[in-house]
């Protein structure tokens, strides 16, 4: 009985096997299941490649925007202070999708400095805000990301 057994069981793979490479094999323009379940599982694999590029750019934008407004108010407050701190504070929190974020100002500070300002700038100089984080994605693969942004003081 078991001899029966593992013979038409050879003989069910060896078909099943003749059958896959025709099936490969074949030249037709039509689809086949297998083609199909391979077509669909591709789509599925590129979409989810997609929704997690697109949140790691929606970050990217969230801080860019973040910085345009760090620059804004560091011009129009005439260097940092108080303000620019809660200003940060306030933008990095509604920033979804990144932690630890920081920011980094390089300029050449005046001294001395007005009352209420941690470093003032000089009026035409040049200087470049950048803000750090680490991006989150659904995976929780972590990518360093950083916005610069740039001014001049001006009255």
């Amino acid at each position: 009985m078991e001899r029966l057994f593992s013979i038409s069981v050879k003989v069910v793979v060896s078909i099943l096997f003749q059958k896959a490479r025709k099936m490969l094999n074949n030249e037709r323009g039509e689809a086949n299941y297998f083609s199909t379940v391979v077509f669909i599982f591709i789509a599925v694999l590129l979409l989810a490649f997609i929704i997690d590029l697109f949140s790691i750019i929606s970050t990217k934008q969230e801080l860019d925007h973040a910085a345009d407004q760090m620059v804004k108010q560091i011009q129009l407050s005439g260097g940092v202070n108080g303000e620019t701190d809660e200003l940060f504070e306030f933008l990095s929190s509604q920033i979804e999708g990144a932690e630890n974020i920081s920011y980094s100002i390089d300029a050449t500070y005046t001294s001395p400095r007005p009352s209420g300002m941690t470093n003032a700038i000089q009026l035409g100089t040049p200087f470049f805000i950048t803000i750090e984080g680490d991006a989150i994605t659904n995976n929780k693969w972590q990518k360093h990301t950083a916005s610069p942004g740039s001014g001049i003081l001006t009255w």
